[in-house]
């Protein structure tokens, strides 16, 4: 399997595919993302760690040509918190 190139993320609505009226939902898919870094999210003015470094999850990435628009996730040690996450400092892969 090919590696999978990581893109930058500039929000929902704001990449290439968007700028190009493509619908993203169609190249939704299933991913592994491994967290080389920890990731901190705002609670209420407060950072809290919602993603650990070494932390290995499953999430959803739009993947165009072996290219990484944007993934998201479920937290496991922050509960409720499900969003984008950064694609800096994180491995993806495809599952399935």
């Amino acid at each position: 399997m090919d590696k999978l190139i990581i893109g930058e993320f500039k929000g929902c609505g704001a990449c290439d595919l968007c700028k190009e009226n493509q619908d993203c939902r169609k190249m939704d898919e299933e991913v592994e993302i491994t967290f080389k870094k920890s990731q901190k999210s705002d609670n209420w003015g407060k950072a809290v760690t919602v993603f650990s470094k070494g932390e290995i999850v499953t999430g959803r990435a739009v993947i165009k040509e072996n290219r990484v628009y944007c993934a998201s996730a479920k937290s496991n040690i922050f509960g409720g918190y499900e969003d984008f996450v950064s694609l800096e400092n994180v491995e993806i892969k495809r599952l399935g």
